[in-house]
């Protein structure tokens, strides 16, 4: 008897089983899918050429799949420097151009100390580097945007310059240590303004062999520093509780020495 209730009970389940109506399950928003890249080789500085004389490299990032990782999808345009080995919020996105048209840049988010991404190489001195910034999120009072003008190929020794709620610093780092250059807290309306206002922002920076680094955001002058340890090296941008959006990159050579 209880061998008949078994089987009177499957076989119920499967009949409702066969009536159900069937579900479509629908991806959950929000969830991007990075192409598959077999083993991409991705370095601190990618030690790709800087153009020359004349020449532009621009990157609008249109080309490039959205949801992709930027590091492993253009690995011998860009590099990586991560504390956080397993960091890699640096993808494509579509995002909408300062009017409202739809395109795509890079989206950027990490943390307090989470990295940089990277282009350039040892040799790369006499460039400058323009760039279009929209802050979407500062969390907190320590937030803010960070370049890095790379000394050596580790990305451990550096100028870091970081616009932020409190201005503008210049620091110059090796590996754990750093020392104070320059503290712009004049600046403070200036990078509340940048974190605050999500527009896009523009960004230059310029460096020469002579070690002196210059960096206008929009129209301002907010750095112009020489320095007797910087000669040469790569680029970076990364964020410090921030997460932000980059488009329109250009690097091309200084013509000639600013004076």
């Amino acid at each position: 008897m209880r061998r008949v209730q078994v089987l009177a009970l499957a076989g119920l389940s499967a009949f409702l089983a066969a009536c159900a109506p069937s579900v479509q399950v629908e991806p959950l928003p929000e969830i991007r899918v990075t192409l598959p890249v077999p083993n991409p080789q991705i370095r601190v500085l990618p030690e790709n050429p800087l153009p020359a004389p004349g020449k532009v490299f621009r990157d609008d990032f249109a080309t490039y799949p959205t949801g992709a990782i930027l590091p492993v999808v253009a690995s011998k345009r860009y590099g990586l420097l991560a504390f956080n080995p397993n960091w890699r919020k640096i993808s494509v996105v579509e995002a909408f151009d300062a009017n409202g048209k739809l395109d795509k840049a890079v989206r950027i988010e990490g943390g307090v100390g989470e990295g940089f991404l990277t282009t350039g190489a040892d040799a790369w001195t006499d460039y400058e580097v323009k760039l279009r910034l929209k802050v979407q999120e500062a969390c907190c009072t320590d937030s803010g945007v960070r370049i890095r003008l790379f000394m050596d190929g580790s990305g451990n020794r550096a100028l870091e310059l970081k616009i932020g709620y409190e201005g503008v610093r210049l620091d110059k780092v090796a590996g754990e240590q750093r020392f104070t250059l320059i503290d712009r807290r004049e600046l403070a309306k200036t990078g509340r303004a940048f974190l605050r206002d999500q527009i896009w922002h523009r960004l230059r920076v310029e460096l020469q062999s002579s070690g002196r680094v210059r960096a206008w955001l929009d129209d301002t002058l907010i750095v112009d520093w020489t320095d007797p340890d910087y000669k040469t090296g790569g680029f970076g941008i990364g964020p410090k509780a921030t997460t932000f959006f980059l488009d329109d990159l250009e690097v091309q050579p200084l013509t000639e020495s600013a004076g």
